[in-house]
């Protein structure tokens, strides 16, 4: 087989094959996207990032922000 012929096959292997496909999987139909009704029924999740967001400003952020800081109070010795 020379080069042309080999891709003219190609084309025409993925042609019955999608024919096919098209005929067994979908029953004959292309494949339709949601409807508006059931695109409201997906729920998808997210990345999960606001609860690290949440015990970040909770505990790193404020020992970051008073690691310089220190509190000096009178302590008077009381007999």
């Amino acid at each position: 087989m020379t080069m042309k012929e080999m891709c003219a096959y190609v084309d025409q292997k993925r042609k019955a094959d999608a024919i096919h496909h098209r005929t067994t999987v979908t029953k004959g139909d292309f494949c339709k996207p949601f409807t508006e009704k059931e695109h409201k029924k997906v729920k998808t999740r997210s990345k999960g990032s606001s609860s690290k967001g949440r015990k970040y400003a909770h505990t790193k952020l404020w020992t970051y922000h008073n690691s310089g800081v220190s509190f000096k109070t009178n302590t008077k010795k009381v007999r």
